[in-house]
């Protein structure tokens, strides 16, 4: 009996709760004109995010469907999903709109927006902000860095490079220098072959002048034997 008794009253508190937060919604609703029409998404999603009201599909979702041409449309899709995620969502809801649209926050709770709570939303996006700046930073240098170890790998290459036709640069400087001796020592052969070649053929020369000498000689032997053996006769 008791358990009979007790889920009557569950369900009295659950419509309880559901008849709270269309009470809290109404005032939404009664706004839904002027919400969509100056509500940008993009400035919300993130911190709608930050506090897991909404997730990645559901901001993809307002900010990239072709089925929400306008901005309008946009808003108006974030307002249904906001409402379906209850209380938890309006409170949050609020929360962007103070920090982001003061006037829009008043018209809809008919309260001036709390300099504590811009405050400290401030506070979290410009901490946020340097998060994401030295996150940049160390993908800058994280790039930078594979960018000096592409040049090391590149200057080693080089190097590598530069050796190897420092080496062919030695090795044709040794050749040529071998072949400079070669000719050298070719030269110093022909100087010798043609001053022996010049020795032979004064040689040659005094050999014939030698020869006609020796043949003059002999002509005037035989004309003096010619002569002697004519007068002999007589």
């Amino acid at each position: 009996l008791s358990t009979r008794r007790g889920e009557p009253e569950m369900d009295d508190c659950l419509e309880t709760l559901k008849d709270e937060e269309e009470a809290l919604w109404e005032n939404v609703e009664c706004n839904r004109h002027m919400l969509s029409r100056y509500i940008n998404p993009a400035k919300l999603t993130p911190y709608l995010r930050q506090c897991k009201v909404i997730d990645e599909q559901d901001e993809d979702e307002v900010l990239n469907s072709l089925m929400l041409p306008s901005k309008i449309n946009r808003a108006g899709r974030l307002l249904d999903i906001l409402h379906t995620k209850g209380q938890r969502g309006y409170v949050v809801f609020l929360e962007s709109l103070e920090f982001y649209y003061p006037e829009l926050y008043k018209l809809v709770t008919g309260k001036e927006p709390t300099r504590r709570f811009s405050t400290i939303w401030r506070r979290g996006t410009k901490l946020q902000q340097q998060v994401k700046t030295k996150d940049m930073q160390r993908c800058d240098l994280l790039a930078k860095s594979r960018q000096l170890e592409d040049e090391r790998k590149q200057l080693k290459l080089n190097k590598i490079e530069l050796m190897t036709f420092q080496e062919r640069y030695n090795k044709m400087k040794e050749e040529r220098n071998n072949y400079n001796d070669e000719l050298v020592k070719v030269k110093d052969e022909n100087y010798n072959l043609a001053m022996r070649y010049a020795q032979l053929s004064d040689e040659k020369s005094m050999a014939v002048m030698r020869s006609r000498d020796l043949q003059l000689e002999v002509r005037e032997m035989l004309w003096v034997s010619l002569i002697s053996s004519s007068n002999g006769g007589c």
